[in-house]
C-alpha cells in the first residue's frame, strides 16, 4: 500500500538494478501530470554510468541527457487525461515525443495503470547477459497525487519461446497500445513496444514472498466488443476497496455463496447509492478524517473529471480480496467498482496473486484479517460509514455536467492541428481545423508554454506570436458551461504539428540560463544535488516563482552548508561558473555580488578565484 507521502516510490519502479541500464519502458496512465513526467528522466539519470556531477556542470549536456532518457520512456495516456500544468514552461517540449494519447475501444476511458520496463546489461561487453523485465500494476496515476494507493511489482527474465497463460493478457495489452493511438505513433516506437510485448508474454513474474507463483494479469476492455470481467466467484468472504462505486460494480464482486463482505469506499460515493444497494455487506467503511490528506497548492477535484490538473487525495486504492478454502486471492490494479470498469467500456489492468489465508509452517498468511486487523492494519485508518444528509444533485446540474463531458469528448476527436511558420524575429503558432462548439459552452485555448492569461476563445484559425523556444504541440483547453455548480474542465491535448523548426530544442536549452534570476535558481538546484534538480524541475525550472528573493546572503548560506557537508557538490558549481565566465553573455547573467560570494568561498577552500 502506498501512503499519501509515498509519491517517490513510483519513480523507483524504473530505476535500473545494479549491473543494468534502462533500455525501454512503457507507462500507461489515465491522468498525466507533465511536471511528474519531467522528474522521471532525472530518476533514470541518477543510476547511470555517467557522473551526475558532470551532467549537472553543463545544463545543455544535462538536458540532452534528459532527452535521451526520455526517448527510452514512453507514456500512453487517455486522450483527455493530460492535465494543464501550473507553470508555463518551454521545457515541456522535450516530452512531446514520449507522450501518446490513446482511446479506449469501448468508448469508455483508457484507465489502465501499468509500467513495464526492460533493463539491459550496463556494460556493452556483456551482450550475452539476459535482459530483465520489471512490471508494476498500480492504482496510482502518473501524477503528484497525495492519496492512499496500491502497487504490485515483480521482475524476471524472459524464458523460452512460448507465451505463458498468466502473462498473455499483459503481452496482448502492450501489443495493442499502438493501435489505440490511431496513426500517430512513429513506427520505430511501435516496433519497440511490440518487442517488449513479446518478451513480456513469455516471462513468468514471481509473486511476492508468501504467495504462490506466478502473478496473473487480467486485461479489461481491450476489445471493441464489451466483455464483462469478474474476480473469482467461489468464495465465502470478500473485501472490496475502491474510491468510486455504483450498484453494478459492487454486485459484480459478490460471491453468490459468500456471507462475509467488507466494503471500503468514499463517503460521497456511497451516499449516491440507494438505501438497499449495501444490503448484504457486513461492514461498510470509509477513511477517517485524519487519514484523508487535503489537496495541496489549492488543487481540487478527483479522478473522473480527467485532465483537470488536480491532485487526488484520500482513498484511491483498488483492491479485491476473496477467501476460498484455505487460500486467499488478491486482485489489485486500476478497476473501480463500477459498471464502466467491469462492463468492458473502460480499459483496465488488474493483477492477482494467491496464497494461504492463515499461518502455515511458521509463515504468516495473507488473509483479509491480517490486512485489516494486523499490527499496522488498514482498519485503524477507517470508521463505519454513515449516510450523509447532503442535498442530491439537481437534474439541471447533472445534465450540464454531462453536456460538458460530451463537449470535451467531441473536442478531443476534432480535426485540429498546430501549424508553425517563421514570422521574422518571432514565429507564429496557429491552430487550424474544424470544430463546432455548442452555444451554451465556452472554450478557451492556449499553448502550455505561455501563461493562461494568453488564452483566447476557440475560434479557428487562431494564432499566437511566439519565440521559437515557446513553440509546442501541447495545447491547453478550458471548457465551461453557464450553469452554477458545474466545474470547468481543463485538459491538455498533444496535437499533430507541422512546421516545427529543427533547432527548436536548441533554443529551449539555450534559454534555460539567460538571466541572473534563472542562473540563481539553477545554482541553488545544483547545490541541492539530485533532490535539488528534481525540485527545480517541479517548482520552476526556467520560469516560475521558486527562487524569487534569493540574495547573495542566502546563497552564501547554501554554499557554506554544501562546503561543510559535501564539498564535492561545489565542483559542478565551479565548472558552471568557469564556463559562463568565458563569454560575454555568460558573464552578464552572473550578478557581481554572487560572483564575490563565490570567490570568497573558493578562497576559503583554497581554490583559485574567478575574475
Amino acid at each position: 500500500m502506498l501512503s499519501p507521502d509515498a509519491r517517490a516510490v513510483a519513480f523507483e519502479l524504473i530505476r535500473a538494478p545494479d549491473g543494468y541500464r534502462l533500455d525501454f519502458a512503457v507507462l500507461t496512465t489515465y491522468t498525466l501530470d507533465l511536471e511528474a513526467l519531467l522528474v522521471l528522466p532525472l530518476s533514470i539519470l541518477a543510476h547511470q554510468d555517467a557522473s551526475m556531477e558532470e551532467l549537472l556542470a553543463d545544463p545543455v549536456r544535462l538536458h540532452q541527457a534528459l532527452r535521451d532518457a526520455g526517448d527510452r520512456v514512453h507514456v500512453f495516456v487517455d486522450r483527455t487525461g493530460i492535465g494543464v500544468p501550473r507553470a508555463a514552461r518551454a521545457l515541456y517540449a522535450m516530452l512531446e515525443p514520449s507522450v501518446h494519447g490513446v482511446r479506449a475501444p469501448g468508448r469508455g476511458s483508457f484507465h489502465a495503470k501499468v509500467w513495464v520496463a526492460r533493463f539491459a546489461a550496463a556494460d556493452d561487453a556483456q551482450h550475452d547477459q539476459v535482459p530483465l523485465l520489471r512490471v508494476a500494476v498500480l492504482s496510482r496515476n502518473l501524477t503528484f497525487d497525495r492519496s492512499w494507493d496500491i502497487a504490485l511489482a515483480s521482475e524476471a527474465s524472459p524464458r523460452g519461446k512460448r507465451r505463458r497463460a498468466e502473462t498473455r493478457p499483459l503481452g496482448d495489452f502492450l501489443a495493442g497500445l499502438p493501435g489505440l493511438t490511431g496513426t500517430r505513433l512513429e513506427e520505430h516506437v511501435a516496433a519497440r513496444v511490440r518487442a517488449l510485448a513479446q518478451d513480456t508474454g513469455r516471462t513468468r513474474f514471481p509473486a511476492p514472498a508468501g504467495f504462490e507463483d506466478p502473478v496473473e494479469f487480467h486485461t479489461l476492455g481491450l476489445s471493441s466488443r464489451r466483455r464483462s470481467w469478474r474476480p473469482m466467484s467461489q468464495g465465502y468472504r470478500t473485501l472490496a476497496i475502491a474510491p468510486f462505486v455504483n450498484r453494478s460494480g459492487i454486485e459484480a464482486v459478490v460471491s453468490p455463496g459468500g456471507s462475509e463482505r467488507v466494503l471500503v469506499s468514499r463517503a460521497e460515493e456511497l451516499d449516491k447509492l440507494s438505501e438497499d444497494a449495501l444490503d448484504g455487506w457486513c461492514e461498510v467503511l470509509v477513511l477517517t478524517d485524519a487519514a484523508q490528506d487535503e489537496p495541496e497548492d489549492g488543487y481540487e477535484g478527483d479522478e473522473p473529471t480527467g485532465g483537470s490538473g488536480s491532485v487526488t487525495s484520500g482513498l484511491h486504492a483498488k483492491i479485491i480480496a476473496v477467501e476460498h478454502g484455505w487460500d486467499v486471492t488478491w486482485y489489485v490494479g486500476s478497476a473501480n467498482l463500477t459498471a464502466a470498469a467491469f462492463g468492458g467500456s473502460n480499459v483496465e489492468m488488474m493483477a492477482s496473486v494467491t496464497g494461504r489465508k492463515g499461518r502455515r509452517n511458521g509463515v504468516s498468511g495473507h488473509g483479509i484479517d491480517r490486512f485489516l486487523d494486523g499490527d499496522t492494519g488498514f482498519r485503524k485508518l477507517c470508521v463505519p460509514y454513515r449516510r450523509g444528509e447532503g442535498e442530491p444533485e439537481s437534474a439541471e446540474v447533472t445534465a450540464a455536467r454531462q453536456r460538458l463531458e460530451e463537449a470535451r469528448n467531441h473536442l478531443e476527436q476534432a480535426d485540429i492541428r498546430v501549424m508553425c511558420a517563421n514570422a521574422g524575429e518571432t514565429w507564429s503558432l496557429t491552430l487550424d481545423g474544424h470544430l463546432a462548439v455548442p452555444d451554451d459552452i465556452d472554450v478557451v485555448v492556449w499553448p502550455i508554454s505561455v501563461a493562461e492569461d494568453k488564452a483566447c476563445p476557440l475560434d479557428l484559425p487562431l494564432s499566437w506570436k511566439l519565440p521559437v523556444a515557446r513553440l509546442t504541440a501541447f495545447i491547453a483547453f478550458r471548457l465551461a458551461i453557464r450553469v452554477s455548480g458545474v466545474d470547468d474542465i481543463r485538459m491538455t491535448l498533444r496535437l499533430p504539428a507541422e512546421g516545427m523548426p529543427a533547432d527548436r530544442m536548441h533554443h529551449v536549452l539555450r534559454n534555460l540560463l539567460d538571466s541572473p534570476d534563472k542562473f540563481l535558481r539553477f545554482l541553488r538546484a545544483l547545490l541541492g544535488g539530485l533532490e535539488g534538480m528534481v525540485e527545480w524541475t517541479r517548482r520552476g525550472g526556467e520560469s516560475g516563482a521558486w527562487g524569487v528573493g534569493v540574495s547573495a546572503d542566502t546563497l552564501l548560506d547554501d554554499l557554506l552548508r554544501a562546503a561543510s557537508r559535501d564539498p564535492n557538490r561545489l565542483q559542478p558549481v565551479r565548472r558552471l561558473i568557469d564556463d559562463l565566465r568565458k563569454t560575454e553573455d555568460g558573464r552578464r547573467i552572473i550578478p557581481d555580488d554572487v560572483l564575490a560570494v563565490w570567490n570568497a568561498v573558493n578562497e576559503a577552500l583554497g581554490t583559485e578565484s574567478a575574475s
